[in-house]
């Protein structure tokens, strides 16, 4: 048999940093700032036509990576990939836009991967037929579940019948009727002799569907072969770790992390044997001196650019220019508070503090469990959706995040990168009139923002308006446009508060008001919510 995928001494390796800054520093001196983290290293092992081989492994262990590599997603740092034919991913939503319907998504995967016009629209009702999401499938995938979007995702990538297919976590959602009709796909395959990757935290799916298994641990292979050799061996371990005490399953996970903070010594020649139960963190590290001495050199040379643009600032004026402005400041501020103080009293003290409120900036962000990318996501928030900022942490790469309840109630963390705070609230009322003589639909805003807070049932049906209930009462509407233009709508009401791509937002005294934007510039929708926190 002919191997179909070959992996030779392939490592991947990421830098982390404490801050954005080391990034720069890091350019100007490499090696000296960020540690680094060996997502995988020193992975060989050859796959033949035909054979279906389950990955698995604890979370962190290096799948997603791996998948990420043989579907040429992203490169190696070191080693050789052979892909022999197409290879294609299937993940939950990967590949999809958001902003797109299901079948325009089709569509533009398709045209990535060279189909032509002709051939698409011949795949497209096999495509569709497959995936089974109904009316959905001419509907923004934002608006899809996680087992919609896998089923979308699973039905482009069987369908346009690759050569080597990487199925990560795709039938984890959805229902088990959809999940057996993909392993008949996936059967259908292997007798076609296709190679197949499953990764999956399902024991029971491996064994039912896979030949083979590939044990990943700590980004490493820790074990491949068949199923009935490999899979008891990673069921012993589970059960094992389980088992440990948390001071035990701490000190394991202390050595997981050493192992991938530097590259194995194995690579050398020199198999490097760590004892199980012994932490080595506090083991001097090779290049140490070179290092301190790299970021000497580099304090030096801030320290004289300092000097020297502080010799220049002293000499032509510049800083006493800013002692006697900001002297001049400091008196009329001092002035202005005594006066305030005087007048307030007490009160002063007792002021109310303003929540902090962000907005989703983006098409669409994760709420994370934990303060963490690599977290598991337990949501999704949606361009415009505001929150109160509970808490605020950075992890060690030097990402905010912020912490937030969603819509009910639970709690999780946002990257602050994805989310923006909005001042300054324009009036409601000449909002709402200026969108009706503007795009002139029916309902006008005035009969319908008053909906918003009535208990389903009693809202009044409108033609053309859909409503989003929050514990059953009316959240949010949405009424079908189709009418006047993006630049109309700017020019008429200024500057939006949040845009992004199709999208811009609008804030009010009590409402928001978001426009989607179709690919010509028409206006496709307007939703209007709350924004103001329950009490």
């Amino acid at each position: 048999m002919s191997h179909s995928v070959s992996f030779k001494k392939v490592t991947k390796k990421y830098k982390m940093y404490n801050k954005t800054s080391e990034k720069l520093l890091d350019i100007l001196i490499p090696d000296g700032f960020g540690e680094d983290f060996y997502a995988l290293q020193n992975i060989n092992f050859t796959a033949e036509k035909g054979d279906v081989i389950g990955i698995i492994g604890v979370n962190g262990a290096g799948k997603s990576t791996l998948s990420n590599l043989i579907t040429g997603v992203i490169p190696p740092t070191l080693g050789e990939i052979e892909v022999k034919g197409q290879a294609s991913l299937i993940a939950i939503a990967s590949g999809l836009n958001n902003q797109l319907t299901g079948r325009e998504n089709i569509e533009l995967k398709c045209l990535m991967l060279g189909f032509s016009k002709k051939e698409i629209k011949e795949l497209m009702p096999e495509i569709i037929d497959f995936a089974d999401i109904g009316k959905f499938i001419d509907q923004p995938v934002k608006s899809y579940s996680s087992g919609m979007k896998s089923r979308l995702g699973f039905a482009i990538s069987v369908n346009i019948n690759p050569d080597v297919l990487v199925i990560d976590e795709a039938l984890s959602v959805g229902d088990q009727t959809f999940t057996d009709k993909c392993l008949d796909k996936m059967n259908e395959f292997k007798q076609n002799g296709k190679t197949i990757f499953f990764i999956s935290h399902s024991i029971g799916q491996v064994k039912k569907f896979c030949q083979k298994a590939l044990w990943l641990e700590a980004g490493e292979v820790r074990a491949y072969g068949s199923i009935e050799e490999i899979v008891p061996q990673y069921e012993k371990f589970l059960k094992e770790f389980k088992a440990m005490s948390k001071k035990d399953q701490k000190n394991f996970k202390q050595l997981v992390l050493e192992k991938r903070s530097k590259l194995r010594e194995q690579e050398k020649g020199e198999e490097e044997k760590i004892p199980r139960g012994h932490s080595r963190s506090g083991r001097k590290k090779s290049g140490t001196l070179v290092r301190y001495m790299r970021r000497a050199v580099m304090a030096i040379l801030v320290f004289a650019v300092l000097l020297g643009g502080a010799g220049y600032m002293a000499k032509s004026g510049v800083l006493s220019y800013f002692d006697n402005k900001s002297a001049g400041s400091e008196t009329v501020n001092t002035v202005e508070n005594k006066e305030a103080a005087g007048k307030q009293g007490i009160a002063s003290s007792q002021t109310e503090v303003k929540p902090d409120i962000r907005y989703v900036k983006f098409s669409s962000v994760n709420i994370r469990e934990l303060p963490d990318i690599n977290s598991n996501a337990i949501g999704i928030a949606n361009f415009g959706q505001f929150f109160e900022i509970k808490d605020l942490q950075a992890d060690n790469r030097g990402t905010e995040w912020l912490k937030v309840n969603d819509l009910n109630g639970n709690q999780g963390w946002i990257s602050s990168g994805t989310m923006s705070a909005v001042n300054n609230p324009k009036n409601d009322e000449e909002l709402a009139n200026a969108i009706d003589q503007l795009i002139g639909f029916y309902p006008s805003l005035n009969d319908a923002i008053p909906m918003i807070g009535k208990r389903q049932g009693n809202e009044e049906a409108f033609s053309y308006t859909e409503y989003m209930y929050i514990n059953e009462l009316v959240h949010q509407f949405t009424i079908n446009v189709s009418s006047s233009s993006e630049t109309e709508v700017i020019k008429r009401l200024g500057e939006p508060d949040i845009k992004d791509q199709n999208m811009f937002l609008y804030h009010g005294n009590e409402y928001d008001f978001i426009f989607t934007v179709l690919e010509n510039g028409a206006i496709e929708s307007l939703s209007v919510s709350r924004n103001q926190l329950e009490t």
